[in-house]
């Protein structure tokens, strides 16, 4: 079912639910899903993409089981200088990590299909490249010469501008997206780009409506709702809670995106980490003493099994969050996501019929087996 039908409902849904937990608290959190039709309207694809993120930086920590989990795996990042070129010096002694890491990648080939992520290497060189035909010529130029090397069978654009950009510079992305599409139109490359949230209804540099015909996949990063820098404590990757508690969350940001783009290209960006603020407080949503710090999935399964978390549900986000405790005074408090926030969010893509998933990222997980399990019955 598309999401726009999802919108009426959620007042409603969202009453009855909170007098039924109060009423008969569940044993295992409740689906914003289970009482609504969500038959999708075409048959749901055979396979849903599994596309795995894996940073240069967690190259080493990569294990078997996630290889054979996923569908497609997405080496993070290539950079582009601001002409266009691959980044590869960091100064005459020193490589760029990203181009180092691809180097041994595609000397020593995985058997997973490979999608190779290219991001300029800052804000003057995003600019740089979509404001000079000639910049945005070499870098596509670029990208296919790195494609043609590694047996890259897909590309995902992540083009990340600070603020809103001027609608030239909207503009002009969307010309280097639809080049791109017709330059690779012979290679069967899968195209994507990586989008926040919440850019079904801001001004950003993606123009959905105009991108979609030139793209096989949407990625929807749905994911740092709450930022390290925030005041408060708060969810990761809500599925619900936005109008009450937050200005977002992934059924509303969904619910826009799929009125501008199909959603069998949708992937919806699951996260495999969460953030840990300073605090004395056991309230959800608390104030804060100092910036957060990620914290992977690995860090907190180790937490777990030393006995030093109080693990908790929120019900308004459906999302987990615990309390670090040292000598039995509260000292932090984590927002992440588990097994069961991660079942909902797969319910949530094939019950609404998206295309699959985008995980952020491999390697954060640890040996977390069951997480991989829970994925591939879902979705495999």
């Amino acid at each position: 079912m598309k999401f726009v039908k999802l919108a009426p409902y959620l007042l409603a849904l969202s009453t009855f639910i909170l007098l039924l937990v109060v009423l008969y608290p569940p044993r295992v959190p409740l689906s914003p899903l289970n009482h609504l039709d969500t038959t999708p309207k075409s048959p749901p694809p055979p396979q849903y993409k599994i596309l795995g993120f894996v940073p240069y930086w967690n190259m080493k920590k990569i294990t078997p089981l996630a290889l054979d989990s996923i569908t497609d795996f997405a080496y993070f990042a290539l950079h582009l200088d601001s002409t266009g070129r691959v980044y590869q010096l960091v100064n005459r002694r020193e490589e760029d990590p990203g181009y180092t890491n691809y180097k041994r990648l595609i000397n020593n080939p995985i058997k997973v299909p490979l999608t190779l992520t290219i991001m300029p290497i800052d804000q003057d060189s995003l600019t740089s490249i979509l404001s000079s035909k000639t910049a945005m010529e070499t870098a596509i130029a670029s990208i296919l010469q790195v494609q043609k090397e590694s047996g890259a069978v897909g590309i995902n654009l992540d083009f990340e501008p600070l603020g809103n950009p001027p609608p030239s510079l909207r503009n002009s992305f969307t010309t280097f997206v639809k080049r791109l599409a017709q330059e690779s139109e012979n290679l069967s490359l899968a195209l994507s780009v990586s989008v926040y949230p919440s850019v079904g209804t801001s001004q950003r540099i993606w123009d959905l409506r105009s991108l979609t015909p030139h793209l096989d996949y949407l990625v929807v990063m749905a994911y740092d709702y709450t930022l390290p820098g925030n005041d408060k404590t708060g969810p990761n990757a809500p599925i619900r809670g936005a109008g009450q508690l937050f200005e977002n969350d992934i059924l509303t940001n969904l619910a826009s995106i799929s009125k501008l783009v199909p959603p069998d290209k949708i992937l919806l960006g699951i996260p495999f980490y969460g953030y840990e603020w300073k605090t004395s407080e056991g309230t959800k949503y608390t104030e804060t003493s100092g910036r957060g710090s990620v914290a992977s999935l690995e860090r907190i399964d180790a937490l777990i099994r030393d006995n030093t978390l109080e693990l908790l549900w929120d019900r308004n986000t459906l999302t987990p969050y615990a309390l670090k405790r040292e000598s039995g005074e509260i000292v932090s408090q984590i927002y992440f996501e588990d097994i069961n926030s991660i079942k909902l969010k797969l319910e949530l893509v094939k019950k609404s019929g998206l295309g699959g998933i985008a995980i952020w990222a491999l390697g954060y997980e640890g040996d977390n087996t069951a997480l991989w399990t829970t994925i591939t019955n879902y979705l495999r």
